[in-house]
């Protein structure tokens, strides 16, 4: 891209020249004001140019918390971007934009009484206006009810997802309060789309229960409507927020058939792009941790086409793509790879939204975790840390101190405190090694018991935080413990996900070296370590990373039992995986899927389930890492 900046148009001089001699005085207010005839693209470029000057914030507060004005712009989504700019401005400066807008929305809803039928409706000069003598009172509901699914889904997308399930559930009081004369299969669909949007917000924000009533509801009406009487749209926009819920509760089987079931709904052109992209990032997600990782490629690449063509690489959207490909790129073991494509969407997402933002916190999360496992061999975890204590430092102030998000990103905080710690015993760096191995236990302990409260015993992520007590009573020399600790998580993550997981994999790799190298317990260290070579090699091939410390066990396991013939094999062997490696690291890159910039999601959709009938063979060669 040429560095040159490009001059300013004859538009933009007179925006910025317009917005530059506005001040606090009535006049300037007055102009302000008086801004809401213009076109909405024409208005948010104001109102975003606006927003960058500190004095007249709480003007642009006021301007924006009107919902005349708001509904007007939400309806443009060029106006969109531009909304979420001012947004971030405004939260900058403290200024509750967020919260100013949902007690509009509810107190207005409220005050129309759309919750008792048969009541008569009001109006009022701080809210929209409604002819009622002109315009019909299911007409008037129907744009009120409108003006909250876009309100809801606006605030969902931007991070602010308490507010947007406060919207949604007012909008949801409304379309269920309709009188039974009226419940047609409209009314239905419009009660199926609203409760598709808050429970995308739900799972989002781990409200699990609360979702899973949700989730209920809409099996419901989809059993009451038919699946013949709902529009493919939003058939595959119920399919994917039920795919999304699963997913969040570690219940892959169960997101995996959703999201297929969503994928068989956006093969036809006319369903909207957002909807297309978002079904193939949710399948190709479902995808990795089934780890069928040739068909994630083929998902993922096409909405990482799609997204970029449609939006550009500045977009949100574009953000979200990129999440997910650094979250597919991590799980095959392409870790370099994955940490720039971290580092990119939480570039992107924090220009959109600011710093204080739950979706730049989860990014940074994303990120931290990624370069965690990059240089977990190096001990250089510094700014993996730095990362990590931003997303929790984010999250303190926008999550309550026992919620799941904050307990994810301080787990990983947990992570990162064990191995510098283990540094630090390595260095004889005084005794900073125990208080950090006590704050990795107190948070982990904290994280275990959020997930035995929300998801139970028998669940992946409660499994994995058992293994992660494991490792670090290891680092403790607290052995018992950390056997049992491992054993926990290896027969609940077998019971779940079958013996040849890539989680059950790793649970036996960390009780292999508990046996191995503190509890010399090296026959069954030497059955484990072999047992986690066969899953990885299954499922990441001859030069996957975690070979490296399975075949050093091993290596550890015959020296130990003097048995010169294994030693000697297992130092052939990892000298062999040595030289793959170093060929990967020099860029021999292997592609799955190359797909044209005009293939078409039918072309997509066909291979994919060409690909399901093909006998399983997911051992994979990855990108450069």
């Amino acid at each position: 891209m040429d560095s040159a900046k490009s001059p300013s148009s004859l538009y933009e001089l007179c925006l910025e020249k317009y917005v530059s001699n506005l001040s606090k005085s009535v006049v300037s207010l007055q102009k302000i004001n008086a801004l809401r005839t213009l076109p909405p693209v024409i208005l948010a470029e104001i109102y975003y140019a606006i927003s960058q000057k500190a004095d007249l914030c709480e003007t642009l507060l006021e301007e924006l918390s009107d919902l005349t004005v708001f509904a007007k712009l939400l309806r443009f989504g060029s106006a969109r971007q531009k909304l979420l700019r001012c947004f971030a401005s405004l939260v900058k400066q403290k200024l509750p934009i967020v919260s100013c807008l949902t007690k509009r929305y509810v107190d207005y809803i409220e005050y129309r009484k759309w919750y008792k039928q048969g009541s008569d409706s009001k109006s009022t000069d701080n809210y929209p206006e409604e002819d009622e003598d002109s315009v019909s009172r299911s007409k008037a509901r129907r744009q009120d009810v409108d003006l909250g699914l876009r309100l809801g889904t606006f605030l969902s997308e931007a991070g602010w997802l308490a507010e947007s399930i406060e919207v949604l559930s007012n909008v949801l009081r409304v379309v269920r309060n309709i009188s039974r004369d009226e419940r047609n299969t409209e009314n239905l669909l419009t009660e199926l789309d609203c409760l598709q949007r808050l429970l995308y917000a739900q799972a989002n924000f781990c409200l699990f229960r609360d979702a899973d009533t949700t989730y209920r509801a809409i099996v419901m009406l989809i059993d009451l409507v038919g699946t013949d009487n709902i529009p493919k749209s939003l058939l595959a926009n119920l399919y994917l927020q039920i795919s999304v819920l699963f997913f969040a509760r570690s219940e892959y089987d169960q997101s995996y058939h959703w999201s297929i079931r969503a994928l068989t709904n956006v093969a036809q052109e006319n369903i909207p792009d957002k909807v297309v992209i978002d079904v193939l990032l949710q399948a190709a997600k479902s995808c990795v941790v089934k780890r069928h990782f040739k068909k994630a490629n083929l998902l993922i690449t096409m909405a990482l086409t799609k997204t970029r063509n449609i939006y550009g690489q500045h977009h949100q959207k574009y953000a979200d793509a990129l999440l997910d490909y650094g979250f597919y790129l991590l799980n095959v073991d392409a870790i370099t790879s994955s940490v720039e494509v971290y580092m990119e969407a939480l570039e992107i997402k924090t220009d959109i939204f600011g710093n204080m933002n739950l979706l730049v916190a989860v990014a940074h999360e994303d990120l931290a975790y990624a370069l965690y496992v990059r240089e977990y061999s190096s001990g250089k975890f510094t700014t993996a840390r730095n990362h990590v204590e931003s997303s929790i430092n984010i999250m303190k102030n926008l999550v309550p101190t026992n919620h799941l998000m904050l307990a994810s990103a301080k787990r990983v905080k947990a992570l990162i405190l064990e191995e510098v710690a283990l540094d630090n015993m390595m260095l004889h760096s005084g005794n900073d090694h125990q208080e950090l191995l006590q704050q990795s236990e107190m948070l982990h302990k904290s994280a275990l018991e959020l997930s035995l409260e929300a998801f139970g015993e028998i669940n992946v992520q409660t499994a994995k935080h058992y293994g992660n007590l494991g490792r670090l009573y290891q680092s403790m020399n607290k052995f018992e413990d950390a056997e049992k600790m491992h054993q926990r998580a290896i027969k609940i993550k077998t019971d779940l996900l079958g013996a040849y997981d890539y989680e059950v994999g790793l649970s036996i790799g960390h009780l292999a070296s508990l046996y191995n190298y503190h509890m010399q317990k090296h026959l069954e260290a030497e059955a484990l370590y072999l047992k986690s070579i066969e899953i990885s090699l299954r499922l990441f091939g001859d030069s996957y990373s975690g070979l490296e410390y399975d075949y050093r066990g091993l290596c550890h396991v015959y020296e130990s039992l003097a048995n010169t013939d294994k030693y000697l094999e297992y130092s052939r062997i990892l000298d062999t995986w040595r030289i793959l490696r170093q060929e990967n690291d020099d860029g021999n890159k292997s592609v799955f899927v190359e797909l044209r910039e005009d293939t078409t999601m039918e072309e997509v959709t066909k291979k994919f389930f060409e690909m399901c009938s093909e006998p399983s063979n997911e051992v994979i060669a990855t990108n450069t890492t």
